[in-house]
């Protein structure tokens, strides 16, 4: 987790700074342990107190932490997801919006394995939410199972239309169009491969890895081509070959555009130090006389010769992908604030500006006519775009997991995507765009949708999970569907409230995203250094926090709240609505009362036994 984060997201210091710390009680409850291999139970209370080794001082099994813009993040490494609370038991561990179900919460048991809390299902399960298939939704033309970790890059041969996709679990692979796997896999010992980048003839593949060096690989063989390029200091995040092939760009994480001779292996220049903290994206233009590149500040247009020609400002967050028109006359970029947009080449000047997914934007690509654009997000899902409109045309073509790249076949026929699921999903355009125009032409939701093609499967890499403390089914998937007790009101008062945030930070700012688990694993987010342990305070009492519902007297009040400011529209965000007690309900400080994401959102809070929370309403459903 990935949900990514931006500079204007409001900081952990600062939430925190609405509730209450923990403090030091005068010793651990030791509470009895039951099966792990069920989740806590719905409406399940915890002390602030772990019991994994190491207790409040140490971090979960499998977690690490990092430094993000001066913010630390803390990351669970079986599920690839991260949070800006520190794991205890007790802490709701997402913030509104990262998760895809806006009725689920993160949580973490007192033995350290993360689990969900439904409160529409009133169930828990280990099992990261997803997004609801709308029946009849359109279904992958091929599932491609292989890799045995996330899957960072794709990219399909010219001739053949073979896929290439290269993973966290450090092997590069190919992929005929059915799905059977050609040769064996490629491992340079590198680790993660973060990045490929095929010849303009097919004969080679560039890759770069979380060990700073590129490979050069011969596709026919699937054998490594002389010995590693040695020069970034840091995992290589993007590549591009330049249309002449004559070099090769790559992008890192240690801030540096290098420039390398495919033939020597050697740079050709010195690199390009940008003021782009990572560099996400790197791609040369159709002419071949300059280049671009994104990371976490403006795009920035490079001559051949890598002089700085101009800065695209615009996007509210970092860049995530790049592509330029065939005529060099444009270029598309997506970024972490969940946008990608449509910039003139010349002067940088915003043309168009996407909007439709939920989360950060992490690839996107062009069609062979550009007549469409595709993009893949966190938010689980592939979307196609008309460029023409500038309207999304289908439904989302949705993943298990988070999306982290997407490429167009040559031919223009076939969608490829992968992410965090490790799957590769094949997808028809004729039959996304076709389901498109059936569906406007009736209004209605009978669109023509076809079958999966059998699921190609390979056998993954064993994964032996768990632990010598937890053993080897710590991290198995089981479901825990025992609930409360039912409530007489509760239920329907948070049915009433399903759209409540309980939290002052801005729900579109980009959800953390990882990594870097392992030593060989790829980062999926700025990192400095890492320490292994930071002085967490044991819990009072009173600061036993739990997930069970509002009661009664709760939900009654905040609806008292929501009415009574939807009667009173002259009543300001910073006022308390009318017959809400002053003691429970306060208004949010000034600087966090409205966001701004085109529209104005309206922000109350509840305060009670230290700990704050609040909600907020969209200003265009005030009365």
């Amino acid at each position: 987790m990935l949900s990514e984060a931006s500079a204007s997201s409001i900081s952990a210091g600062q939430r925190d700074g609405q509730r209450q710390a923990p403090s030091k009680s005068p010793a651990p409850v030791a509470l009895p342990r039951t099966s792990e291999k069920e989740p806590p139970p719905y409406g399940a209370q915890h002390r602030q107190d772990a019991l994994w080794k190491g207790g409040n001082d140490a971090l979960p099994p499998l977690w690490h932490q990092y430094e993000v813009l001066d913010q630390t993040e803390y990351q669970d490494d079986t599920l690839i997801i991260a949070s800006l609370n520190r794991p205890l038991p007790g802490v709701r561990l997402d913030d509104p919006g990262d998760l895809v179900d806006p009725q689920c919460e993160w949580h973490i048991s007192p033995f350290g394995r993360s689990y969900f809390v439904n409160h529409k299902t009133r169930t828990t399960s280990w099992k990261k939410p997803k997004p609801e298939r709308p029946a009849g939704s359109l279904t992958p033309e091929r599932i491609i199972e292989g890799h045995s970790d996330c899957i960072w890059s794709l990219a399909y041969l010219k001739a053949s239309c073979n896929v290439m996709s290269s993973s966290d679990d450090g092997s590069i692979r190919q992929w005929k169009r059915d799905g059977e796997p050609v040769g064996k896999s490629w491992d340079g010992g590198g680790g993660g491969v973060g990045s490929i980048a095929v010849h303009l003839d097919d004969t080679t593949v560039v890759s770069g890895s979380v060990d700073g060096r590129l490979r050069l690989w011969n596709t026919k063989e699937g054998s490594m081509i002389g010995d590693p390029w040695e020069g970034h200091d840091a995992a290589v995040r993007c590549l591009d070959w330049s249309p002449d092939a004559l070099e090769i760009a790559s992008g890192s994480q240690d801030g540096t555009i290098r420039r390398w001779n495919p033939d020597t292996g050697q740079q050709i220049a010195p690199p390009i130090k940008a003021s782009q903290g990572w560099i996400e994206a790197v791609k040369y233009s159709p002419q071949g006389d300059k280049f671009i590149s994104g990371g976490d500040g403006p795009i920035c247009v490079w001559s051949r010769d890598g002089k700085l020609l101009i800065e695209i400002k615009g996007h509210d967050s970092g860049v995530m992908s790049l592509c330029w028109s065939k005529d060099g006359a444009h270029i598309f970029s997506g970024s972490y604030d969940r946008t990608f947009r449509k910039w003139r080449a010349i002067d940088g000047k915003e043309l168009v500006v996407l909007r439709g997914h939920t989360s950060s934007v992490m690839s996107i690509c062009l069609t062979p006519n550009e007549r469409y654009i595709v993009s893949a997000s966190i938010d689980y899902s592939v979307r196609t775009w008309d460029l023409k409109t500038n309207q999304a045309v289908g439904d989302p073509l949705l993943h298990d997991d988070e999306v982290r790249a997407v490429v167009m076949s040559p031919d223009g026929k076939c969608i490829a995507s992968a992410g965090i699921d490790e799957k590769i999903y094949v997808w028809s355009l004729e039959a996304a765009l076709e389901r498109h125009q059936v569906g406007g032409a009736d209004g209605n939701a009978k669109l023509k949708g076809r079958p999966a093609q059998p699921r190609i499967v390979r056998q993954p890499i064993p994964n032996t999970g768990g632990s010598a403390r937890y053993g080897k089914d710590f991290f198995a998937d089981h479901s825990n569907h025992r609930t409360a007790p039912p409530s007489s009101s509760s239920l329907n008062w948070r049915s009433l409230f399903g759209s409540v945030r309980f939290s002052a930070r801005r729900t579109d700012a980009p959800r953390p995203s990882p990594r870097e688990s392992r030593p060989w694993n790829f980062n999926l987010r700025p990192v400095g250094k890492s320490s292994r342990t930071v002085d967490v305070a044991l819990a009072q009492d009173e600061d036993r926090i739990g997930i069970t519902p509002e009661t009664d007297a709760e939900a009654a009040a905040a609806m008292q709240c929501t009415n009574s400011n939807q009667a009173d529209s002259s009543t300001q965000p910073g006022q308390l609505a009318a017959g809400a007690q002053a003691s429970q309900v306060q208004p949010i400080p000034t600087q966090t009362q409205v966001f701004t994401g085109g529209l104005e959102d309206i922000a109350c809070g509840v305060s009670c036994c230290g700990t704050f929370f609040g909600f907020r309403r969209s200003a265009s459903h005030r009365s």
